[in-house]
């Protein structure tokens, strides 16, 4: 199966459409700071360490409008992002908390196709 994805908006003081990876093993999701720099969020934050394949990096958390849609289906939601402080290039990654939590996620292999149904209320 390929890497499961979908086409996400995200939403700042400036919009950027892109497709984002759906990652259940991350914590929370996660940016570069180039696509944070793109949208206009606020990087001063408190630094913290973030923790995943290429080890250990700053981060800050920060809050982004999300908008996930297909079809007559329109989700529209804010979730927390850990961007990535320095240069890396990575992928825009979903994570567990405020993305996976609002939807059940499926995945059909066969198919290669990822289904999200939201749910009524967030599982912690």
């Amino acid at each position: 199966m390929k890497t499961p994805s979908i086409p996400v908006v995200f939403k700042g003081k400036e919009t950027f459409e892109t497709i984002a990876l759906l990652d259940s093993g991350a914590d929370i999701s996660a940016m570069p700071s180039s696509v944070a720099e793109i949208l206009g969020l606020d990087l001063k934050g408190k630094r913290t360490p973030a923790y995943g394949i290429g080890g250990k990096v700053d981060s800050v958390e920060v809050s982004v409008n999300v908008l996930v849609e297909k079809g007559h289906e329109k989700y529209n939601f804010n979730m927390p992002v850990k961007v990535i402080l320095g240069n890396y290039d990575f992928p825009i990654l979903l994570g567990r908390a405020g993305f996976f939590s609002k939807f059940v996620v499926s995945f059909d292999q066969s198919q290669e196709k990822v289904t999200l149904k939201k749910i009524t209320r967030e599982i912690f």
